[in-house]
């Protein structure tokens, strides 16, 4: 169902999905969806004045049934107008003649579905959905790409040089093999968890952390900070990962470094990736 969705556009559903849970909606309703819209794609954010964003989540409070939150872990489907929406969605991207769907389109869905609760909210803010037509019609496949579309097609960079699509954004080929190469030499075994924050120790005198923490023994001159280590990135492709529910809060780790979830799947599980015919090789 979700093939044509940029990487945006289902971390979207995945956070209607925690909003929905956070309210104890038995259902992900179409003012779930525009929250999780909001939460996670900028240019959505940047349509609305400041605070727009807290006020239409105090309305959705005050227009909501107060019920006990819904564990995580308990899957909630989607209600009949919020299914209504991703279809409209997928409509509005045919119309615009786009073989992604993203959270624009998404959005111009929920302003189709009729007595819905998210569009009227996003109407005193002048957001429409002719504003939001006009805004992305005439858009190109290249443009698209750079807010999260998945290529589907073949390309060559300045100079010639190779790229490779990773959550949407365009790595230097030459760098991933690299990265490649380096974890090959050895066979690690890479399991997959949560990322934590880890504790770290910093020098005193010039603030530089580091992960030895033996070195907190020579407290003058160190000093512990507990869970001070907040992120640490993809060793293939830079993805940077932290505490989080979605993508970022994953991966796959070997003791010290770690791989994100799409390179571990690319590279891991399907190892020939780089020299097949896939199309985010560019």
């Amino acid at each position: 169902m979700f093939e044509r969705y940029t990487e945006k556009a289902r971390r979207t559903i995945f956070f209607a999905r925690y909003e929905a849970s956070q309210y104890g909606s038995p259902f992900i309703e179409p003012e779930h969806l525009l929250l999780g819209i909001l939460r996670d794609d900028g240019r959505m954010a940047k349509m609305l004045p400041v605070g727009g964003i807290e006020s239409i989540r105090v309305q959705i409070e005050a227009r909501t049934e107060s019920r006990q939150k819904v564990s995580v872990s308990v899957d909630l489907p989607l209600s009949n107008p919020s299914k209504r929406v991703l279809v409209y969605g997928a409509e509005e991207a045919e119309r615009l003649n786009h073989r992604h769907i993203g959270t624009e389109h998404l959005l111009m869905g929920l302003f189709r579905e009729k007595d819905c609760l998210a569009a009227e909210l996003l109407h005193p803010f002048g957001v429409t959905l002719e504003q939001l037509r006009n805004k992305f019609e005439g858009s190109t496949e290249q443009e698209s790409a750079s807010v999260g579309m998945l290529p589907t097609h073949r390309t060559f960079g300045a100079a010639g040089a190779s790229t490779i699509w990773i959550h949407g954004s365009s790595i230097p080929l030459e760098r991933v093999r690299a990265g490649l190469h380096r974890f090959r030499e050895q066979k690690w075994h890479w399991h997959k968890e949560p990322w934590k924050a880890r504790d770290c120790v910093t020098e005193r005198k010039s603030g530089r952390p580091s992960l030895d923490l033996s070195l907190a023994e020579d407290s003058s001159n160190f000093e512990l900070i507990k869970a001070g280590w907040k992120k640490d990135r993809c060793a293939i492709c830079g993805w940077e990962l932290f505490e989080s529910l979605d993508d970022h809060g994953t991966g796959y780790t070997n003791g010290r470094d770690w791989i994100c979830l799409e390179c571990h799947e690319k590279f891991w599980d399907r190892p020939d990736f780089i020299s097949g015919s896939y199309s985010d090789i560019t």
